[in-house]
């Protein structure tokens, strides 16, 4: 278990959600144009890291 104090704030998360959610939105518009492959790496490392992002606001949640 990470420490609490080592993990970003809730509002750094959530920017960088956001951002993450951004970015897969752009890519999906591309697979479903057909301008990218649907096993685009980039769309895996992005959904890898979001499910990093929401174990730690999770982890915030559970500290309070």
């Amino acid at each position: 278990m990470i420490p609490t104090s080592s993990i970003p704030s809730v509002r750094e998360l959530i920017a960088e959600y956001s951002a993450i959610e951004d970015r897969v939105r752009s890519l999906e518009a591309q697979v479903l144009g057909g301008s990218a492959s649907p096993r685009n790496p980039e769309l895996m490392r992005l959904a890898e890291r979001e499910r990093q992002v929401l174990a730690m606001l999770r982890q915030h949640h559970a500290a309070q």
